[in-house]
């Protein structure tokens, strides 16, 4: 196989609470609040060598390794908060299947902090039969808060009830699903000056109360896992001169994330956001190259 690893064009998206450093950095006259890097998601797609990435990922079955599901695994993105994000919590698998999608675990890399500590997690277990009391004033009554800082990871599974704030820059690891039940919307109003819809109902369902956070900080070394589970195998790595990534026999396929520095994969230049798949298939190392640069690491096994 020639090519054994591609660039993905990602999906811009723009949104009501978007902040200015993707808009800054893509030289858009868009407000992009989320970047998606890796999507083959029906609602933002990404694209690879001028296909939609489903249809990339249905047509060369070789290059991913002859993965034994018909649906794309998981989505990365920026997120780039310039408002605080609504109070939400998404389905797991049981639940998401009665509405013909997929549950969604999802993790997070403060990229920037934010403003304000991060909301994740109920305070108490009957957290869902309050949640149309909550308000701007009582918000800290109901909810838990965690001062993440920069390099901090959290996993969030389905269930968990959580808020980023105002200011943040957060990359994203998620289930290929796009269910979001908003619970609290801070009172924001919409471009028609209407606030956007609650869900309730689905909400109640959906919590679980008990969950709270999994949250990792940075170990200062070159190579550090993140999350090894079965929708995600994440790792960190950062790049002083040179890495190798070798082939292993159990890995379908390799999704790469280019957090920060440039520097470029074999001989093809690479920068910060971009996002890079590589083939199981290869038969030898592919070679990193890059004065100071963070990258992240999911294999698809």
């Amino acid at each position: 196989m020639k090519d054994y690893f591609v660039f993905v064009e990602p999906y811009q998206k723009n949104t009501l609470w978007a902040g200015q450093n993707l808009q800054n950095q893509l030289k858009s006259s868009q407000k992009i609040g989320e970047l998606w890097l890796i999507s083959a998601q029906k609602h933002g797609l990404s694209r690879v060598s001028g296909q939609n990435l489903d249809e990339f990922f249905a047509q060369n079955r070789q290059f991913f390794g002859f993965y034994p599901h018909k649906t794309y695994p998981n989505l990365h993105k920026i997120i780039d908060a310039g408002q605080k994000l609504s109070l939400q919590v998404h389905p797991d698998n049981k639940l998401a299947k009665k509405l013909n999608s997929f549950g969604k675990d999802e993790a997070w890399l403060v990229l920037n902090k934010g403003d304000d500590p991060f909301i994740i997690g109920a305070k108490s277990n009957d957290f869902a039969e309050k949640i149309t009391e909550i308000n701007n004033e009582n918000i800290d009554k109901h909810c838990n808060f965690s001062d993440l800082e920069k390099n901090d990871f959290a996993y969030i599974s389905a269930g968990l009830i959580h808020s980023i704030p105002q200011g943040a820059l957060v990359y994203e690891i998620q289930q290929n699903s796009d269910l979001t039940f908003r619970i609290f919307d801070f009172d924001r109003l919409d471009t028609n000056g209407q606030k956007r819809e609650l869900h309730f109902e689905l909400a109640k369902v959906a919590i679980k109360p008990k969950l709270s956070p999994k949250i990792i900080h940075d170990n200062k070394k070159n190579q550090q896992s993140l999350v090894k589970n079965k929708f995600f195998n994440l790792e960190k790595v950062k790049i002083s001169q040179k890495f190798l990534l070798f082939p292993q026999n159990d890995v379908f396929w390799y999704e790469i994330i280019i957090i920060s520095g440039q520097g470029k994969i074999n001989d093809a230049p690479f920068k910060p956001f971009d996002a890079i798949l590589i083939s199981g298939q290869i038969e030898k190392p592919i070679e990193f190259q890059a004065e100071n640069a963070l990258i992240l690491i999911n294999k698809i096994i």
